[in-house]
């Protein structure tokens, strides 16, 4: 049932940012052939699908990082989103108990389930559309899985759907993605370039051409 379900989701996506959100790709040619971790400033409830659209990749491929408190304590929520997509569910908590079951949980969806993962570092949906600060959580679960970070940046989606908002707007969609940040020793430098990145992917739109979701 979650299959039917997955692949009738991944349907309406792609007909609704071809033809109501159009949704413009730049830079998916620097997507590594191996497993990787999606990182985007976070506005909308839109933002997953717009991530995995423009990988080009499987919808069944991804697992996104969710909140415990948020997507699995509201019975509806978690039925709707837990059919439609991969949720990996952690504690929002910083005990050291909780991070290693939020990376234990990571790990057995890439090596079980999926290959990618999605992790917004900010942690939560921004208000105003401004980038937020970010977690070190993203750096120490590529750290502990091996996995770069894919720096990326999402114009449209907050002015589409933004928290608080049911019902998206006509709006066009872009999706910049940046180059692979290797995991290192550091993942107080990993978070400070992955920020970085994005921030640069929002203020300097690169020359690399714009393909259209197809």
């Amino acid at each position: 049932m979650k299959k039917i379900v997955s692949y009738l989701y991944f349907l309406f996506c792609k007909f609704f940012f071809k033809l109501y959100c159009p949704l413009t790709i730049q830079g998916r040619e620097r997507l590594p052939d191996t497993p990787f971790i999606l990182c985007s400033n976070h506005n909308s409830h839109m933002d997953t699908p717009v991530l995995m659209l423009a990988t080009g990749i499987p919808f069944n491929q991804f697992g996104m990082v969710a909140a415990k408190d948020y997507f699995f304590d509201n019975p509806w929520r978690n039925l709707i989103f837990n059919m439609a997509m991969n949720l990996i569910a952690i504690n929002r908590d910083v005990s050291r108990t909780s991070l290693m079951n939020n990376i234990t949980a990571c790990k057995q969806f890439v090596e079980n389930e999926g290959k990618h993962l999605i992790i917004y570092p900010e942690g939560t949906r921004s208000l105003t559309g401004e980038i937020q600060s970010f977690k070190r959580g993203p750096a120490l679960i590529a750290l502990k899985l091996g996995m770069p970070l894919i720096p990326v940046y999402i114009e449209g989606t907050y002015q589409s759907l933004r928290k608080g908002y049911y019902f998206p707007r006509f709006q066009k969609i872009r999706v910049h993605i940046g180059h692979p940040i290797l995991a290192n020793t550091d993942k107080k430098q990993m978070t400070e370039q992955l920020e970085n990145s994005i921030k640069q992917l929002r203020i300097h739109n690169e020359t690399n051409e714009m393909v259209r979701l197809g």
